[in-house]
């Protein structure tokens, strides 16, 4: 109870940060995007014939983001400057209006990861928190009047922050477990599509799709985790002054 309280605190302690981080650094930024969504996630155990272990099937929970993207060429600012990198791009069109679909971003996340599962008439659950760091790369096709698609390809570094296991109407603490607790890596896509709705906000909605590189062993089972997250976000790129 008093760690998931206290799981609860932290939580709210990285929203206050975020949104001082926002608003300390927005007017450098290109800009920044605020997502929340629900994931549904399978807990992939397997036994050490690799034959999964039936039982455990999908739960639901809650993700929170928020995301910097940069251009990888601004092609607005090319007119503005004068090095020998924008000489080059100014040499090159083609090239600089390609690499100006493509953005990179970090994303700063909190993941709930959850499932649950019965064998043998005893009913069991799976209850996680995990904060993760996000690097990707985003490439967007303008479709029509301010609607645009977008397809990312995503790493993303997690570590847990509460975690319970309720078997035997008892919890138990998934800290104690190393195919929960340490560094959760994991990669994958995300496509979606963004509506513009004034000169600096725009609205989204995504679909992303992760797993786990590589399955954490323990006591002669594996363990990947693979959420499918639902993201509605909006975006807000600062106005140049």
């Amino acid at each position: 109870m008093f760690a998931h309280l206290i799981a609860q605190a932290m939580k709210g302690k990285v929203a206050i940060w975020l949104l001082f981080l926002f608003i300390t650094y927005t007017s450098s930024a290109q800009q920044w995007s605020f997502h929340a969504g629900t994931n549904l996630t399978t807990f992939d155990f397997k036994n050490n014939a690799g034959n999964a272990i039936a039982g455990i099937k999908t739960g639901s929970g809650n993700i929170y983001a928020v995301q910097y993207q940069r251009k990888l060429v601004d092609t607005a600012a090319l007119l503005l400057k004068s090095s020998p990198k924008v000489i080059f791009f100014n040499q090159h069109t083609g090239l600089a209006k390609l690499l100006g679909k493509f953005k990179w971003g970090v994303e700063l996340n909190i993941n709930q990861y959850n499932a649950v599962g019965d064998a043998a008439n005893v009913s069991y659950s799976y209850q996680t928190d995990y904060i993760g760091i996000s690097p990707s790369l985003q490439y967007t096709q303008q479709l029509y009047k301010g609607l645009s698609m977008q397809a990312s390809g995503i790493l993303q570094i997690s570590q847990l922050l509460h975690g319970n296991q309720w078997v035997n109407n008892r919890f138990m603490d998934l800290k104690d477990d190393i195919q929960f607790n340490g560094i959760l890596g994991m990669g994958g896509y995300q496509v979606g599509v963004q509506q513009t709705i004034s000169d600096n906000i725009r609205i989204s909605i995504a679909y992303r799709q992760v797993s786990s590189l590589s399955p954490k062993q323990s006591q002669g089972t594996s363990l990947a985790i693979s959420p499918t997250s639902i993201l509605f976000g909006i975006t807000i790129q600062p106005l140049s002054k």
